[in-house]
């Protein structure tokens, strides 16, 4: 089943490359196609949560239109802390509905995107003077293994404090220790797995375009309804029109500057906090995650980032400038130390080798001046603006897929009922199954066929099945042009090949789009300034960039690290 499923998808990937038309061409070509005609949804936000609500809402058969002033997974989508998770903190709070849906919702992404997520163990230390005991714990884990109904990645342990010693590592703090505790979770590439979805949008016949942002609302004054919206193409500087029977608006962190650009009375409902996040050298001895107490009362996480390790996150309001959130020295020295406590000695600034922020988009509570940033509720909530015009904030990116369901759902009662939801039952952009049992023969065959067929290295390989099915148009673009399989850096899995590929196929057209999101190597060592010049040469070949205009590019990268050490 699997050869005749990998021979069908070869022969269909090569059509499609045969029929690809100039990037810019098929972008301009969009813009038109939304001009003239009603749309049933316009979608204004591009991270997770918008990209899962045009989806759902294509495959049940209405029509849509998505938009982003910035990229797709420009905020927070790219910001996370890269977990699928249900969420064991929200366990300590006792949001356990929360904590129920996000198990259900972490296996079916599981399941979708087997080629952005792995399931990996966690391992929480024990003390008896922290928060993280040992009593505390097993319930903790035992209500966390429940709420999934016993279907974890891996069933809950409590390890003596010799196992968890074998485990942890050497320098780990020994006074008070009283063991380990595992269970289940997994990591995901937050910012291209938002990409497969908005992929997948465009896939069955939604129009989404990045860098295109909403500036007038028009409102029909004899029903209140908003009829149409102007839409900025900043690439251009052109504007265009959408007409639309039904607005929302998905816009995480900037939801109230957009809501009063509906309705100026529309009171503040979000609570933006910061989080930021480190990538470090690995002193991890084996492959599992750490949920780490801090003594502060918080919890934190420390997890396997590819040869490197992520650990975070900060949890502080933040009422700044929202498209540039900057690491401050501060933020760095409050995760380090944080390591420090519990692993003396391990860690100094110097150790860092990238960071990056986001900002999550909380519910503002009629508690919130006694309420701590990281007690704030992670459950997310619809707002009517107008009769037509919906905003949705809040949430986890684990539950993004049943926050769309519950929205379009919503919008049947406004547009009429064309079906029922569909996300968790047809494939995902990338992987043309649903069930995770496949991916592992699968996969193992792919790597064979690339290995053999263009003699690439281990870790070019094994990197490469990120794109699932679509490494197959990697290799039609390594087919047409061989110099395309040199590596971007000596040091890191990139090859020329995905440049090409995530331009032509991924909407990729700045610079930052392509070392931030479409690749990670802004969060590899020096933060890609090593290998962003090659990067640029090669957006330029095909985009057609003037000396200039790459200089700009390279320029405006270096103006978007929000950390300078």
């Amino acid at each position: 089943m699997l050869k005749n499923f990998f021979n069908f998808e070869l022969s269909k990937v090569i059509y499609m490359l045969d029929m690809e038309t100039d990037v810019l061409q098929y972008r301009q070509e969009s813009i038109e196609n939304l001009q003239g005609k009603e749309f049933d949804i316009l979608v204004i936000g591009g991270g997770i949560t918008g990209a899962g609500i045009a989806r759902d809402a294509v495959l049940r058969g209405y029509s849509v239109a998505l938009v982003d002033k910035d990229d797709f997974g420009y905020g927070t989508s790219s910001g996370s802390s890269k977990m699928v998770h249900a969420g064991l903190r929200y366990t300590i709070q006792k949001e356990f509905r929360l904590v129920r849906e996000g198990s259900v919702e972490r296996k079916k992404i599981l399941e979708m995107a087997p080629h952005l997520t792995h399931p990996i163990k966690f391992l929480i230390p024990l003390y008896s003077d922290l928060r993280t005991t040992k009593s505390g714990v097993r319930k903790l884990v035992w209500v966390y293994d429940l709420l999934a109904g016993f279907r974890n990645y891996t069933f809950h342990k409590i390890l003596s404090p010799e196992k968890a010693f074998s485990i942890l590592p050497k320098q780990i703090r020994k006074e008070n220790f009283q063991g380990g505790a595992l269970y289940g979770d997994g990591v995901m590439d937050d910012a291209r797995l938002t990409l497969d979805v908005i992929l997948s949008a465009e896939e069955h016949g939604a129009i989404v375009l990045n860098y295109c942002q909403a500036t007038v609302f028009y409102e029909d004054s004899s029903s209140g309804r908003m009829t149409a919206v102007s839409v900025l193409d900043k690439l251009k500087n052109e504007v265009f029109q959408i007409n639309t029977r039904a607005i929302v608006l998905a816009c995480g962190h900037w939801t109230d500057n957009i809501t009063r650009a509906v309705d100026p009375d529309v009171p503040q409902r979000i609570r933006p906090t910061k989080g930021i996040h480190i990538i470090t050298k690995n002193f991890l001895p084996e492959y599992y995650a750490l949920g780490l107490p801090i003594r502060d009362g918080r919890f934190f996480f420390a997890v396997p980032f590819g040869d490197n390790l992520l650990i975070g996150t900060t949890d502080t309001d933040y009422a700044e400038d929202y498209d540039f959130v900057p690491v401050t020295k501060e933020d760095i020295r409050y995760l380090i130390d944080a390591i420090n406590f519990l692993f003396p000695g391990t860690l100094q600034e110097e150790d860092v080798i990238s960071a990056y922020s986001g900002l999550r988009p909380l519910i503002m509570s009629s508690s919130e001046e006694s309420e701590s940033e990281s007690d704030v509720s992670r459950k997310h909530e619809i707002f009517e603006i107008k009769p037509n015009v919906y905003a949705i904030a809040g949430g986890k990116y684990t539950t993004y897929r049943s926050m769309a369901e519950e929205m379009v759902d919503k919008l049947e009662n406004l547009l009429g009922k064309k079906g029922k939801c569909q996300t968790d039952k047809v494939p995902l952009f990338g992987w043309a199954l649903t069930k995770r049992k496949d991916w592992e023969n699968w996969v193992t065959m792919a790597m064979e066929n690339l290995t053999v067929r263009y003699q690439m290295p281990k870790d070019v390989v094994k990197h490469l099945m990120q794109y699932g099915t679509n490494y197959l148009k990697i290799c039609k673009e390594m087919d047409l042009d061989p110099t395309l399989r040199e590596r971007i850096s000596k040091t890191r899995p990139y090859i020329l090949a995905e440049i090409t590929y995530q331009i032509k196929n991924e909407k990729a057209v700045t610079l930052n789009d392509v070392m931030f999101r479409r690749t990670q190597l802004q969060l590899s060592e020096k933060q890609g300034l090593d290998c962003m010049e090659r990067v640029a040469d090669q957006m330029a070949t095909i985009l057609g960039w003037s000396s200039v205009k790459k200089e700009d590019e390279i320029t405006k990268y270096k103006e978007s690290l929000v950390w300078k050490p």
